[in-house]
């Protein structure tokens, strides 16, 4: 009958040396994956609310906003917050009382900063009984904190509300944006 014998104290150092080796050689690429999948997801919950605000518009027969949170019954200022989209009869970029919120969604999972530039300056979205914003086009930029311009992504809007993701055509690991300049973080 044989004995079992346990491990030695240099088997169980030689073991946890390769463990930390192959954990620090993996770690960098979880971080990369990490800041990847953060932008995508937030941009991908933001096309869902335009589409939304875009299929509530139709329905309803009415103007729908899409605006930062805040904690009143007006617009926020900050994207990365998250966002309102309500039904705004009036278009005055203001729940009142006879209009309804149709959902307010967060990016909890967002490890970045997310900005909106419209035509005219904008900081919100409207959307026609129509489908198609109200005289607006405009891109939303994700940057992670980091700021590593091979992270951001873009979500695209043009005037009829259809969408489109920023895509690196170039091949040179950062996307571009509608005129075909290099998404920047700074």
């Amino acid at each position: 009958m044989e004995q079992s014998r346990g491990i030695t104290l240099f088997e169980l150092l030689l073991a946890l040396s390769v463990v930390s080796v192959l954990g620090a050689i993996s770690l960098p690429n979880f971080r990369s994956l990490a800041q990847s999948i953060s932008g995508e997801v937030t941009l991908r919950r933001l096309a869902n609310a335009v589409q939304l605000g875009k299929s509530s518009a139709i329905t309803q027969g009415t103007m729908i906003t899409l605006c930062p949170l805040s904690d009143g019954p007006e617009c926020g200022r900050d994207w990365h917050d998250g966002l309102r989209i309500f039904s705004d009869v009036n278009g005055n970029r203001r729940v009142d009382p006879q209009e309804s919120i149709i959902r307010q969604i967060g990016f909890p999972e967002s490890n970045g900063r997310l900005r909106f530039r419209a035509f005219q300056n904008k900081q919100y979205l409207q959307i026609t009984s129509l489908g198609i914003t109200r005289n607006q086009n405009g891109n939303f930029t994700y940057c992670p904190i980091s700021g590593e311009s091979s992270f951001a992504r873009q979500l695209i809007i043009n005037r009829t509300a259809r969408l489109r993701f920023a895509q690196d055509s170039d091949g040179d690991g950062i996307r571009e944006d509608s005129r075909g300049r290099p998404l920047d973080c700074e």
